[in-house]
């Protein structure tokens, strides 16, 4: 009778191995349609076969379908991922119980991802864009609002996030999580492979200063210059970016009816951002009659990928005009990161302990194979949750140029990626009005434009 449970265990481990390593083939799947095939097209449309099946991809369809043009629906699919992100963070404590026992025996892959913060100020982020492009401003000034609010109220959302694992851990009976042992080996695990994290420490409260500065810019459009004003200087605060100082100038001239001359902001994404992986930590365990297996599964994160360091405006004079940096996302991926690791590396300690035991049962009962059917369950069971958001870039930069009837090159690398004209027709962009360009960047070059002229 017991073998027979054991063997209904087995069977369920098995089938979320091969669910795990279906839903990361489908991740990977759509890293390669976007950053090595170039295919924006080829790459909603895969995205949009998963769109209603949690977060991840819900919000990567929904920074797709921006870059496509295609509004409506990428504020529907970010209003999905919305209340993806939403129903994780009112979960209960029982819900959050069941979660951390499943995660112990098996892997957090197994449910569905919900996302970080930072993923979640981009919903709001991206929403207020979309709707920008649709000359919808009243929303889009909604959306910008709430991306802030939301990453204002982050040092909240994480000590409440850091509450909320401890209490589950302490309330699921497992009793290894105050013990001395366990905590050394985490406190030994971390410092070997999760140090550099501490390194990570530029954008204080998890603010990201490129929305505060969109935000800022996007307002400054709308002549709300208080709040405007705000925006831009929390954005130039948490960066100490100093050409946004301009922008503050600007918005203070503006106010007072002194500059009236219009301009265009270029806002370019590029890169690839961090994503996780796997990294395999295989031990013995010494026992006064055994050697038990040890097999523990962490997620790492890289440092993403920068496909362009040098971005400037070249003009008809000759002159050009230098892009700034406002955001590398490796530091907001891993301040996050951070918090969350400590109580990922005890939860895998954990599980190591409840699988080395079963291993030794069956190594008693059942002799060689046995011991071999037990390595390869601790194997299978092992796995890292290393979901992420793949779509997003690395870098967020930034150009401001005054309004001139000319023609403007945008080079990256000394390569020329994109030109525009500006001419009171508006056949490209308005002379006479301010203009918003936005561009996402890869290795081979731009595959999203979107423009929008603003005011009168």
């Amino acid at each position: 009778m017991g073998f027979k449970y054991l063997d209904c265990i087995f069977i369920v481990f098995i089938c979320i191995f091969f669910n795990a390593c279906a839903s990361m083939g489908d991740i990977e799947k759509l890293d390669t349609l976007y950053y090595q095939n170039n295919n924006l097209a080829d790459s909603y449309n895969y995205s949009q076969k998963y769109v209603k099946d949690d977060f991840l991809w819900a919000l990567q369809s929904g920074i797709l379908g921006f870059q496509m043009g295609d509004f409506q629906n990428s504020i529907d699919s970010f209003n999905m991922a919305e209340v993806y992100f939403e129903i994780n963070s009112q979960e209960n404590v029982f819900q959050n119980a069941f979660k951390t026992i499943i995660s112990v025996l098996v892997s957090n892959g197994m449910f569905k991802y919900y996302g970080n913060l930072y993923e979640a100020t981009f919903i709001n982020y991206y929403k207020a864009l979309n709707f920008m492009m649709l000359k919808d401003y009243a929303s889009s000034r909604v959306e910008f609002n709430r991306a802030n609010d939301r990453q204002r109220r982050s040092k909240e959302f994480f000590a409440s996030r850091i509450n909320q694992i401890q209490d589950t851990i302490n309330n699921s009976n497992m009793e290894n999580i105050n013990d001395i042992k366990t905590l050394q080996s985490m406190d030994s695990i971390y410092n070997a492979q999760y140090k550099n994290l501490d390194r990570f420490k530029a954008y204080d409260g998890y603010i990201n200063p490129m929305v505060s500065y969109v935000s800022g810019i996007f307002f400054l459009l709308q002549n709300d210059f208080n709040k405007a004003n705000d925006l831009l200087k929390e954005s130039y605060a948490v960066s100490g970016e100093s050409r946004i100082l301009d922008d503050i100038l600007l918005l203070n001239n503006r106010k007072e009816n002194i500059d009236t001359k219009k301009y265009t902001w270029i806002f370019i994404e590029d890169g690839q951002s961090p994503k996780k992986y796997e990294m395999r930590l295989n031990v013995p365990l010494f026992l006064p009659d055994d050697i038990i297996y040890f097999n523990i599964a962490l997620p790492k994160l890289d440092s993403g990928k920068i496909f362009h360091y040098k971005y400037y405006i070249s003009l008809d004079s000759k002159d050009s005009i230098n892009s700034f940096e406002l955001l590398n996302i490796e530091s907001m991926v891993s301040n996050e990161f951070s918090i969350e690791i400590p109580y990922i590396i005890i939860t895998s300690l954990i599980s190591s302990t409840y699988k080395a035991y079963l291993q030794s049962i069956l190594n008693k009962n059942l002799g060689l194979i046995g011991s071999i059917g037990g390595m390869l369950f601790s194997s299978i069971s092992a796995n890292a949750d290393i979901r992420n958001s793949r779509i997003l870039p690395l870098r967020f930069l930034a150009i401001r140029v005054e309004n001139k009837e000319q023609v403007f090159k945008l080079f990256g690398d000394r390569k020329m990626l994109y030109s525009f004209m500006l001419d009171n027709d508006c056949k490209e962009l308005c002379l006479n009005r301010d203009n918003i360009v936005y561009i996402r960047v890869m290795q081979n070059g731009i595959i999203s434009i979107l423009t929008h002229s603003i005011g009168g």
